[in-house]
Order: structure tokens, then C-alpha cells, then sequence
């Protein structure tokens, strides 16, 4: 089973808390044993635990499979790019990470950084931190090209696909195309934008799949929202996932830790919100 989150933002405290959760006996028994994990992207910044949350990754990676892509946050830091929304603690933070620390990205021969996308063939999983639309195939009539990318690409909101200093707002049918070019009755796994979002695709139909009921459970000191959808073997998927690391999100202290696990026999993803009572 995959334990999957996104968007964990240097919060060391939101990255144990999904932890502690999806690998106490409790969730295992209801759920099952998590055998690899997922990271959607944006490990850094915001946060004030880059140190802790880079080790704990590496530490993790020793033990289990693991998927993880590169964030827009992720690269604005390795690449030297500011991106607002960082406090003076989270910059001292970053700035004192050593160069042990940050091995856990992986550099590349051409001088960048992990992997903007990964393709699990056999799961028939596309994982990516914003869209997958290949940036060569877009029109282009923005200022800054790294707006473009897919660490930066999001889901619109409108009927239409455009630029703006978000990053390029693309339509759940482009994301449906780009990828029913590596394979069919595939799931888009995506983070980015802090909010959950579920899309299905049958044919040429998209469908909205997102649903404001929840059921509420206790596990392992903590309550929970859960959401589940079923994964049919003749449709498509997009499922975005929230915010992992809430400590820099400034929202006045609503903000949750999300994530979810897939289920094999039935396929199904599981959303979870967490309501941390202490």
C-alpha cells in the first residue's frame, strides 16, 4: 500500500504526525502495511524544520520504496529562486542546511535537481508536484519560462488555460491527454495547491468526483476525515492532494495535515484530513 502527501513545507511536525498515524497498528489493521511511499513534492520552505523533515526523508528511504518528486519550492531553493512566503525563522532555517543534508535531492548530470515527474508504468501512476504538461508543448507568452514547468503548472479554475505569476493553469483534459500518451486507466497523482481535488475521466467524459461528505474516525490519538474513492479499471484519474505541512500556512492556525494512502484489491484511494486534538 502507498502512503502518499504532498507539500510538507519544512514542517517537521506535520510530516510525524502522517507518520505516526499511517504506521501505527491501529491504521494498519483497518488499512493495511504501507510498503512505499509517495512525496508529491515541496519538502522546503515556509516550515522551520528543513533539517529534521530532509533527515527523516533519508531515514525513510532506507527502510521502504519510495516515489518523490521535485516541488517548485523545492527548486526555488536549490536554484537560488526567491518565492514568497517564507518567514525570517524559515530562511535562517534553510540557511543553515548543510550540504549533507541536502543530498537527499538527488543531483542530476546536467546540474539540476531530482525528477520533475516519474512515471510507475506498472501502477500506471503519473506523480507530479503541479500538472503534467510537457512545457514544450505550450504556447508560451509569459515573462519567466519556469512558470511553465511542471512544478509550477496548476489546475484551473476557469474553462480556459492561461499564464500568470502562479505558474500555467491547465484544464484536466490536457492532463488527461498528456498522459494517456504513456499509458490508459492511469492515476495523476499532484499536490501544489494545498486544496484536495478528485477528477475522473471515462471516454471523453470528465467528471467532477469530489465530494464534500466525509466520515470521521479515530486513530492513533487523533481524529480523522476520510474520503474514498474507488478506482475503476476502464477510467482515468487526477487526485490532487492538500497541504501536508501546515506550520507556514498562514491561515490563522486552520490548516490540517492531508494525506492518503491506495489500497491494491480494490484499487482505491483514501483522503484523509487530520484534526490534531493534541
Amino acid at each position: 500500500m502507498d502512503l502518499i502527501f504532498s507539500d510538507i513545507h519544512a514542517d517537521i511536525n506535520g510530516l510525524e504526525t502522517i507518520l505516526k498515524i499511517a504506521f501505527s497498528a491501529d491504521f494498519e489493521n483497518k488499512y493495511g502495511k504501507i510498503s512505499r511511499i509517495i512525496n508529491l513534492g515541496d519538502l522546503m520552505e515556509r516550515g522551520t524544520g528543513p533539517a529534521q523533515v530532509l533527515r527523516k526523508m533519508s531515514e525513510l528511504g532506507k527502510s521502504y520504496k519510495m516515489i518523490s518528486v521535485m516541488g517548485n519550492h523545492d527548486e526555488g531553493f536549490l536554484y537560488k529562486k526567491e518565492i514568497s512566503g517564507s518567514s525570517d525563522a524559515s530562511v535562517l532555517a534553510h540557511q543553515a542546511l548543510s550540504t549533507q543534508d541536502l543530498e537527499f535531492f538527488n543531483l542530476n548530470k546536467d546540474g539540476t535537481y531530482g525528477d520533475q515527474f516519474i512515471v510507475d508504468k506498472k501502477s500506471k501512476l503519473f506523480c507530479v508536484h503541479g500538472g503534467p504538461i510537457n512545457p514544450d508543448k505550450i504556447t508560451k507568452n509569459g515573462e519567466d519560462p519556469w512558470l511553465y514547468q511542471r512544478t509550477w503548472q496548476r489546475l484551473s479554475d476557469q474553462d480556459s488555460e492561461f499564464y500568470s505569476y502562479f505558474g500555467y493553469h491547465y484544464k484536466p483534459s490536457s492532463a488527461f491527454r498528456e498522459v494517456g500518451e504513456h499509458f490508459d486507466n492511469f492515476v495523476i497523482l499532484c499536490g501544489h495547491q494545498h486544496i484536495e481535488a478528485a477528477i475522473k475521466q471515462e471516454g471523453d467524459r470528465i467528471t467532477n468526483i469530489w465530494s464534500f461528505d466525509h466520515q470521521l474516525e479515530r486513530i492513533s490519538s487523533h481524529s480523522l476525515k476520510k474520503r474514498e474513492f474507488l478506482i475503476e479499471k476502464t477510467a482515468n484519474y487526477l487526485f490532487r492532494m492538500g497541504l501536508g505541512g501546515p506550520q507556514g500556512h498562514h491561515t490563522g492556525g486552520f490548516a490540517r495535515p492531508h494525506f492518503a494512502v491506495m489500497q491494491d484489491d480494490p484499487r482505491k484511494l483514501i483522503m484523509f484530513t487530520v484534526n490534531v486534538d493534541r
